[in-house]
Formats: structure tokens, C-alpha cells, sequence
């Protein structure tokens, strides 16, 4: 079959991945195609978590005709058995359907899986193939490859800033900047992350609860950076959703640390950096992200203030950033981001895969940190190698996908 068809084939797949939406969390979505004589002859995608893997749906769908055809999938089949798996190994299903050729668009980055799918499968006789250039497929489930490759929590950036920059006017009024459909869309942002962070600035200014409540979605763990554990134990948080809340700080005040776990709020102590407010706010950004990882916190939608911002940005700790823009000016007053220290323009931060839509009279400007699919891929590689289960050494065939859906 020719390249061109695989490439058609592999987009497919990804637009059916899609379907399964915030319903697979934590799982990844995944789609799958199973193609007999260049004619799609059944299709599956993953539901929800716990249900069926996408191979496995189109499987059971196409019976007989799968004999001697080729499976597309967005992810290397799943190749192990544990207790807390829900369902059997794909590579399973794959040789005793009679596939005779896979089609991949990324290997996983699960150390327990990464290559063995592939070489499980190729040990039984099917030819593999895997694209070459992945970015488009790990797009579809940046939480999910950023967790597995990382064991860090992929963290997307978010701001609403005005046509010249400013998050706030000078003396910190921000209400509102952009409108109730950009703030609809912020919430479902929130809706789709394992929990949003704001600075102590932000929750003394605002106030805010930091709930989805413009939208029907599930409401993040709220998460404060304050280093000198200096929120009130009558803020909104506090008082709203002291069991949701996590608090990192670099304050040592055992009292203040009682009077706040005493109302059920989870406090994370890390180390203080050495630098001013603008490099780090006082908290080892990096530390703080190892931290919440171990509370089981995946991904990390971080929403302000300017100095927060500003501090995974400094640190490189950033995955990708969506920001609302709206038509106004406001001079003087509080930017998007500080000091980055850069030298010139070419030096600029810029992001990589950027997508600028409309929405109304504001623009919502989303994109990747430009290095993050490298990373992915050096993460998952040493995870593997490292990892006690990824036993087979493995040279893919590769089909040459460049497009970037």
C-alpha cells in the first residue's frame, strides 16, 4: 500500500481518537482503522475509561474481514497484562485477528509498553510500520505522553491579556478583560486539566474559587503558589473548597501550616530559590511540579498571575500556552509576562505548532513549547531503556508523515 494512503489512513484514525474526549481520562485517546484492499472495513475509537481500546473495537466490528489487513492506530498497541488494567494486550487481539500489517502514528511512552508492542508484534510475523514524525499524534494526548514520558505534569500556560500585553491595569484591576464566551472557553480549559494554579497575588486580588462553572465540565483541584503561606484562612478557597485545595509554599510558620490542614487544606512544602519575585515567587517551581505529581496531579493548567507565569517560563517548565486577546489597550498596567532576561529578538521564546482562531472580537492564540515532542520522545526513550519491562531492542520501519494536523 502506498504512503500516501497510510498518511490518509493515519489522519483518519486520529479525527476518530478525538471522540472519546475527556471520557478516557486518564487514559489516552485513541483511534483505529482496520483497511482491506485500501477500503476502510470497520472502525473503533476508546469510549471511555475502562471500556474497550480502540484496536479491539475495530476488531470485533470488522470479524473475518480483518484477516490479512492492515490495523491503523495513533498508538502503539498495549502490551501487557496487570491487575490494575482493565483490559487484555492489544497485540493479543492484533495476531489472533490475522492483521497481517500495523500502521502506528506513536509508540507509548509507558516504559511498560514503549517498543514491545511493536516488537511482540513483529516476533509473530506482522509487518509494523511507525510514523516517523509523531508530533500530530502526540498532540492528540499531550497530558497523557507528558505524564508517562515525565512523571511530571504536563503544564499548560494560560492568560487573557490585552492587544498591548497587560494582564491587569496598573493597579491590578483585571474584570474584565475578555469577554463571557473567552471566559467560557478558559473554563473548559480548566474542566480538561487535573488541576489550575494561581499565584497568592491573584487569590488576593480576586478572590477567586476557580471553578468551571461557566461550563458543564468536572471541577479542577484548585492549587495556590504562595511562599509565605500568607492566604487568608477566609478566602474563597479556603473557606469553598479547603479539601480540593493544595497550597505550595516555602514558608517554614508550623502554626499557619496547622491553621490551614486543620480545615482540610493539603499543604506542600518545598525549598525557596535564591533569585527575586520575578525569577521564581520564592518557590522552586520545578520542585513544586515533582510534588504535585506525587498527589496524582497529571496535568497543570497554570492561569496567573504575571509572576507565576513568568517563573515556568524562566525555567523552561512549560509545555504549551493558550492566550486570550482581546481588542483593547491599556498602557501601563501589569504584563502577560516579566523579565525574561532576553537579549534580542532571536532569543525570543516562541512557540511551535501555533493555532490562532477567532472568537467574537478576540483572538485565542494556542501553541507547544517548541522542543516539547523532542522531550517526549528523549523521555519516553530513557524510560524504557531504564525501565525493567522494556526487554526488546527494536529498529521500526518508519512511514514519512510530515503533515501537522
Amino acid at each position: 500500500m502506498c504512503h500516501t494512503c497510510d498518511e490518509r489512513f493515519l489522519e483518519s484514525a486520529a479525527t476518530l481518537a478525538r471522540k472519546g474526549g475527556a471520557d478516557v481520562a486518564p487514559n489516552p485517546q485513541v483511534g483505529a482503522l482496520v483497511v482491506a484492499n485500501e477500503r476502510v472495513v470497520a472502525e473503533g475509537y476508546h469510549a471511555r475509561y475502562g471500556g474497550p481500546h480502540a484496536e479491539a473495537e475495530a476488531l470485533d466490528v470488522a470479524g473475518d474481514a480483518a484477516r490479512g489487513a492492515t490495523l491503523y492506530c495513533t498508538l502503539e498497541p498495549c502490551s501487557y497484562d496487570a491487575p490494575d488494567k482493565h483490559q487484555p494486550p492489544c497485540t493479543r487481539r492484533i495476531i489472533a485477528a490475522g492483521i497481517s500489517r500495523v500502521v502506528i502514528g506513536q509508540l507509548d511512552p509507558n516504559p511498560r509498553v514503549r517498543g514491545n508492542g511493536v516488537a511482540i508484534l513483529r516476533e509473530a510475523g506482522v509487518e509494523v510500520v511507525v510514523a516517523d514524525e509523531p508530533g500530530p499524534f502526540l498532540r492528540l494526548n499531550p497530558a497523557f505522553n507528558t505524564w508517562m514520558a515525565s512523571h511530571r505534569p504536563e503544564v499548560h500556560l494560560k492568560t487573557a491579556m490585552s492587544l498591548d500585553g497587560r494582564i491587569a491595569t496598573a493597579d491590578g484591576n483585571s474584570r474584565w478583560i475578555t469577554d463571557e464566551t473567552a471566559r467560557r472557553r478558559a473554563h473548559a480549559l480548566r474542566g480538561e486539566a487535573d488541576a489550575v494554579a494561581v499565584g497568592i497575588g491573584t487569590v488576593l486580588a480576586d478572590d477567586p474559587l476557580l471553578t468551571t462553572r461557566l461550563v458543564a465540565a468536572p471541577d479542577a483541584r484548585p492549587v495556590v503558589f504562595d511562599s509565605s503561606l500568607a492566604i487568608p484562612l477566609s478566602s474563597a478557597l479556603v473557606r469553598g473548597r479547603p479539601r480540593d485545595l493544595i497550597v505550595v509554599t516555602a514558608a517554614t510558620e508550623a502554626d499557619r501550616r496547622r491553621d490551614l490542614e486543620r480545615r482540610g487544606v493539603t499543604v506542600v512544602p518545598v525549598n525557596s530559590t535564591s533569585g527575586s519575585h520575578e525569577e521564581g515567587g520564592r518557590v522552586d517551581v520545578a520542585e513544586a511540579l515533582v510534588r504535585l505529581g506525587e498527589l496524582g496531579i497529571r496535568s497543570l493548567l497554570v492561569e496567573g498571575g504575571s509572576r507565576l507565569v513568568t517563573s515556568f517560563v524562566r525555567r523552561d517548565l512549560f509545555d504549551r500556552m493558550t492566550a486570550f486577546v482581546a481588542p483593547i489597550l491599556l498602557g501601563a498596567g501589569i504584563p502577560a509576562v516579566g523579565e525574561l532576561g532576553t537579549a534580542s529578538v532571536a532569543d525570543a521564546r516562541r512557540l511551535a505548532h501555533v493555532r490562532w482562531e477567532p472568537l467574537g472580537d478576540q483572538l485565542v492564540c494556542s501553541g507547544y513549547h517548541p522542543r516539547w515532542a523532542q522531550r517526549v520522545l528523549a523521555w519516553g526513550e530513557g524510560a524504557a531503556r531504564g525501565g525493567a519491562t522494556a526487554a526488546h531492542h527494536y529498529e521500526p520501519e518508519v512511514l514519512h508523515v510530515h503533515r501537522t494536523g
